[in-house]
């Protein structure tokens, strides 16, 4: 049995699908019509997965509603619609969907693309979990390998490793950087940059948290996976702030950025800060 959303704006579907759903012993959640409704349902009652009309009231269709459900929830995404042209499609696949199905369908069809959405999402998030441990290992042999003897003074140490940091995060993380920002609409650029940070210190195991004023967004990591580490070596705070100073500047967000804190410096957390409004 899973727990599902159902998104639908047609109030006789989703009853019907509703029902189709309970009758294979699946649990609906809640049923909501907007791409904004949905968003928060995902937050409030954390689904298995969620089924999604593409076309929907309001200023947020299905497509756009499904690729913010990815990007903050990681809930796998099956659509549902009466409409399958080529356009729709090629905005569809940028979402990387679980299963695509065209209205009207059958329960059989429903059932099985909902059971191998379920258990490939649950494959790759076993395989995601394999490949942080992997990183956090890499990362951490590392920062070791590129500490430089001792001897040289901290700022020589800080330019050496600055400058190592820097062509690593291009070579490794410019490309993903390059893909992830051309899934967002040029007007969503500061909410697909955050976006992107998250996505990538989640990988170190690293949860990160925002804070607004009226000038600026605070980049806070809630936790550190290398704390005593830190305090020791600066390296493993150089290197996450080398990645938020060089993906900033990738992104072209006006503004400055500027390390508020850093657990190598002796402050209780790390913290930065973007003037970006």
């Amino acid at each position: 049995m899973a727990k599902i959303l159902v998104v639908e704006d047609e109030a006789i579907v989703a009853m019907g699908i509703t029902h189709k759903l309970e009758s294979m012993g699946h649990r609906v959640v809640e049923t909501v019509s907007t791409g904004k409704d949905a968003i928060m349902a995902c937050k409030v009652h954390e689904p298995d997965l969620v089924l999604m009309d593409i076309v929907l009231k309001g200023e947020m269709d299905g497509i756009e509603a499904a690729r913010r459900i990815r990007d903050q929830f990681n809930i796998p995404i099956i659509y549902l619609t009466a409409y399958a042209d080529e356009e729709m499609l090629t905005r569809a696949k940028v979402t990387e969907p679980y299963g695509y199905i065209v209205k009207p369908f059958k329960s059989s069809e429903l059932n099985a693309n909902i059971e191998m959405a379920i258990y490939r999402h649950r494959s790759a998030m076993r395989e995601k979990e394999l490949m942080k441990k992997q990183i956090i290992s890499d990362f951490y042999n590392f920062i070791l390998n590129a500490m430089p003897s001792t001897g040289a003074d901290e700022d020589a140490i800080r330019e050496l490793l600055s400058g190592i940091f820097r062509d690593r995060i291009t070579h490794e993380l410019g490309p993903r950087f390059k893909a992830h920002m051309e899934e967002y609409p040029d007007d969503d650029l500061l909410e697909a940059y955050l976006a992107w940070v998250a996505d990538i210190f989640e990988g170190f195991t690293v949860r990160v948290g925002f804070l607004e004023d009226e000038e600026n967004v605070y980049v806070e990591f809630e936790n550190c996976p290398w704390l005593e580490d830190a305090r020791k070596n600066p390296g493993f705070c150089l290197n996450c702030e080398a990645i938020l100073k060089l993906s900033f500047e990738w992104s072209e967000l006006p503004g400055d950025f500027r390390a508020m804190g850093q657990i190598a410096r002796g402050d209780d957390r790390c913290l930065f800060r973007f003037g970006v409004k």
